[in-house]
């Protein structure tokens, strides 16, 4: 016991001692830098007021983190520029690992400028650009930018009209995502979607492509396309997507654009995202929406996994003879409704018609729910036709916003019939929109566990 204590009461001393030791600053220097590199820049100069030792670590630091979040007021404006660029011009000639800078421009562009062109001059690998406030010419960034050789990643978010240069060759350029960016016309444009000859990651953010007709991007690295649509725009741009290696594509937006892929024959994962619109809602644009629709969805149909709103499933009903004639998707085993709009629709009848089109389809996910409509007595409705994956390949349905009607419960029923090898079967309820309470819910449940199931090995769960 008396062993125990004094072992106990040594540690405690060593820490009482130790307690008085400077362990950050005995740490060396190339630690201190990196840890300096990970703060935002002005956190990192502040430092240099701790000792004589500390006064100029942060001027080694591999990080630049420029953001102007102060007031628009010209006296704080002006100490942030004047801050930027001491800060550029004291620090160390090492190469750089990041740079960002997030300011309003207002008519500073040649100044912004001269701080991108210090970036690339010291070989920047990453750079991400949050620019606000520009003034109504054309944003031009240096020229020395589009050729930088070292430039791995880059993020351009700013709500300008792009000039592009005559020259544009990122060698090196594995992952771009542009925000906002207007773009200038269709030449400069296929400048610079041609001059990414190693990119991996292309996102698109809600960019204007209203001086633009068409673009091609033939991109053989491309693994991952996200492009998200403005959807208050009136673009009218067709794209020409050939990328041999995409792995993902991910789509939101009403299709002003006009999207055509090709050779997508590594594609695993795809969303179509479409959002409902008062004007595809009208005639005039239903049969425009139907047919970029089903292009959109033949340019993805070698994908593995796919996730569609319940509108984007609707569009592709707008066309009889579009939909008469969709393309089977032979690699897809997961297919997912996402919750967003309406519950999904069996009495209409066409989503059985698509399921016939998805022969190896090993997964069905309701997220939005599901739901009966249509003149159908109690125990009327059938599942017609009974799509092939029923018996060969189906192994787990899930159903969220489950409210207990009796819509959803015939439903419920008709799957479990036709479901030859089903395993699970999941129904989320939503609680608040049950039908009935939880004394209904109760009673559902007791009607779910009695109902027949083609397959001896389904369970279901319920919650």
């Amino acid at each position: 016991m008396e062993e125990g204590l004094s072992t106990c009461e040594a540690k405690f001393q060593k820490l009482n001692d130790d307690s008085h030791e400077d362990r950050i600053g005995n740490l060396p220097d190339e630690i201190v830098q990196h840890i300096l590199s990970l703060l935002p820049t002005k956190y990192a100069v502040r430092t240099s007021v701790l000792s004589r030792r500390w006064h100029s670590q942060w001027m080694f630091v591999t990080n630049l983190d420029f953001s102007e979040f102060a007031p628009n007021m010209n006296q704080k404006r002006s100490l942030f520029m004047d801050f930027v660029d001491r800060v550029i011009a004291i620090r160390k000639p090492l190469d750089l690992n990041i740079f960002a800078l997030a300011c309003k421009v207002f008519t500073d562009a040649s100044r912004t400028n001269s701080w991108v062109c210090a970036a690339v001059k010291h070989n920047v690998q990453h750079l991400l650009l949050v620019l606000h406030q520009i003034h109504l010419e054309p944003l031009e960034l240096p020229h020395c930018l589009f050729t930088c050789n070292t430039l791995k990643k880059a993020v351009i978010m700013a709500d300008i009209l792009l000039k592009l240069p005559s020259s544009i060759h990122f060698s090196n350029l594995k992952l771009l995502t542009l925000q906002y960016v207007v773009f200038p016309g269709n030449e400069s444009t296929q400048r610079l979607f041609s001059g990414l000859p190693v990119l991996e990651e292309l996102t698109l953010d809600r960019c204007c492509w209203w001086y633009v007709e068409a673009v091609t991007i033939a991109l053989p690295m491309l693994k991952k396309l996200d492009i998200t649509e403005n959807v208050a725009d009136c673009d009218n741009c067709r794209f020409f997507i050939i990328a041999e290696n995409l792995k993902s594509f991910y789509y939101i937006g009403t299709l002003r654009n006009d999207y055509c892929i090709y050779d997508s024959v590594s594609l695993g994962g795809g969303l179509m995202g479409l959002c409902g619109t008062n004007d595809i809602g009208e005639s005039s644009r239903q049969r425009e929406v139907a047919y970029r629709a089903d292009r959109l969805l033949r340019g993805i149909s070698c994908v593995k996994e796919l996730m569609l709103t319940p509108y984007a499933f609707e569009v592709l009903t707008y066309s009889k003879e579009l939909y008469a004639c969709m393309p089977v998707l032979y690699k897809l085993t997961y297919l997912g409704f996402l919750s967003l709009g309406t519950a999904i629709n069996f009495g209409c009848g066409t989503l059985a018609k698509f399921l016939q089109k998805l022969p190896c389809l090993e997964l069905l996910v309701f997220q939005s729910g599901i739901c009966l409509s249509g003149n159908h007595e109690e125990g009327s409705w059938i599942l017609d036709p009974v799509p092939c994956c029923f018996s060969s390949h189906l192994k787990f349905i899930r159903v969220s916003q489950f409210c207990g009607t009796d819509g959803e419960l015939q439903v419920v029923k008709s799957l479990l019939k036709h479901a030859e090898i089903l395993l699970q079967m999941d129904i989320v309820c939503h609680h608040e929109k049950f039908s009935g309470g939880l004394e209904r819910e109760r009673d559902v449940l007791k009607q779910l566990q009695m109902l027949s199931r083609a397959s001896t090995y389904c369970t279901i769960t319920f919650s």
